[in-house]
């Protein structure tokens, strides 16, 4: 058994590791494992000129024409396509890892060059989506238990993780193909297609492990690819074979059907429950959050407030009737100085200049954000309390504004409700405002105004 990687070298006595540009003939193998990301990869260091590429002749590789001396790499990489289906056409075993395609241009005689460009595909389907496209994650769920890569998985999930995805219709009537893996979504992410004479196994990607950990990996790798290479496969059973009942297989499938039935309605209801909850809980980000996390929150909380996001001056600004306010905010680990203040301050004069309008203007601060909000003291500085108080503009904290949220989530009050009120309040405010202010519970004299 002598087995071929390109692009994931595995330490192992019978492994043969190279590049696509320098490798040995597939068909001088019994199985090839190869990554798609590292024919691109080592084909764009050719055409760069970062890194030399001999062929098995001692010829270099130039991204030119084939003489005497050197060999093109459009040559080479025709030729890895020939040799590939050759391979094939004989019963080969070829693994690849899931990437989704990608066009490298520049290869002088052979435009259109790809990272599959090489691998003819199974029957009725290609390389390209929608039998294949780009996904992410590292969830891993085994779907064949008997198939010989299901234990190389099974072992080394935490050095799993996918980078595509295969087309769902793997394995239905009229496809050809065996789901061995599913990621997020029970969506294909390891899968064995008949292709020509031989097999083409899609893996997950591996991550680079060294030391005994990589050692392992190669072993699995090369037990796995054996025992496919010799056919010690387990073959699905045709679909003539259901016409020969058994007893009792008819009510047995009829529950699995139910079964999966239910487990499908339950997983979409599972999802549906998860975005509800998802959207409720966000609101948690005003009392910990930072950054564009912090900023969406604030505006998701106002907008329950009854002040509606606009776009005014190239920043933040909320709404209600006719009146405008430019909203800055600032979340921090330490007491929050006068910055937003100062950027509230620039915005303000900018849009007075250039508009001719006076808005008013909001500071929402979050200040200790790592500390549980009952144990927080201060948050604020002094200087930027004042300067709110003497220029006009209202000053909240995180806290304060969760705490409105909380209300205003738990009144079941149609039309205008005294959550809008306290939108006014804030949109109106001069200073520090607190909960008791926002929700009138300690009215201020000059409250009649803005109502």
């Amino acid at each position: 058994m002598r087995i071929l990687t390109i692009g994931y070298s595995l330490p192992n006595q019978i492994v043969d590791n190279h590049t696509i540009l320098n490798s040995p003939s597939f068909t001088d193998y019994d199985a090839v494992f190869i990554d798609p990301e590292a024919i691109t990869t080592a084909v764009q260091q050719l055409l760069d000129g970062e890194r030399p590429f001999n062929a098995q002749d001692g010829r270099p590789v130039v991204n030119g024409a084939t003489t005497a001396t050197q060999i093109s790499a459009a040559d080479q990489l025709t030729r890895r396509s020939e040799e590939a289906r050759r391979f094939l056409e004989q019963g080969g075993t070829i693994f690849v890892i899931g990437r989704p395609n990608a066009v490298l241009p520049g290869v002088v005689g052979f435009e259109g060059f790809d990272r599959y460009s090489w691998l003819p595909a199974p029957k009725g389907a290609s390389w390209n989506p929608p039998h294949i496209r780009a996904g992410e994650g590292k969830t891993v769920r085994i779907a064949d238990d008997r198939h010989p890569l299901s234990p190389v998985l099974r072992e080394h999930r935490r050095h799993l993780s996918y980078r595509a995805v295969l087309d769902q219709a793997i394995g239905t009537r009229g496809h050809e193909g065996h789901v061995i893996a599913t990621g997020g979504s029970n969506m294909p992410i390891a899968a064995e297609f008949p292709v020509l004479a031989g097999r083409v196994v899609v893996t997950p990607t591996f991550a680079t492990v060294t030391g005994t950990a990589r050692t392992k990996l190669a072993q699995s790798l090369v037990d796995a690819m054996t025992e496919v290479a010799s056919g010690a496969v387990s073959e699905d059973a045709p679909g003539w074979s259901r016409t020969h009942a058994l007893p009792g297989s008819e009510q047995i499938e009829a529950e699995l059907e139910e079964a999966a039935e239910a487990e499908s309605a339950a997983a979409s209801r599972a999802a549906a429950v998860r975005e509800r909850l998802n959207a409720l809980t966000s609101h948690r980000r005003l009392l910990w959050a930072t950054g564009p996390a912090f900023a969406t929150a604030v505006e998701e909380a106002l907008a329950l407030l009854g002040l509606n996001a606009t776009e005014a001056d190239e920043g933040l600004a909320v709404t209600e009737g006719e009146h405008t306010a430019l909203v800055e905010v600032e979340s921090s680990r330490e007491d929050v100085a006068e910055w937003p203040y100062v950027r509230l301050q620039r915005r303000l004069e900018r849009h007075l200049l250039d508009e001719g309008e006076q808005l008013r203007g909001i500071i929402v601060a979050n200040g200790k954000r790592h500390i549980t909000p009952s144990a927080r003291r201060g948050q604020l500085t002094d200087a930027l309390r004042i300067a709110c108080e003497n220029y006009g503009y209202a000053l909240v904290t995180g806290e304060t504004l969760f705490a409105l949220v909380q209300r205003a989530l738990g009144t079941d009050a149609e039309g205008a409700t005294p959550f809008e009120a306290a939108g006014r309040r804030l949109l109106f405010g001069r200073g520090l405002v607190t909960t008791e202010q926002a929700v009138g519970e300690a009215e201020e004299e000059s409250d009649a105004s803005i109502f």
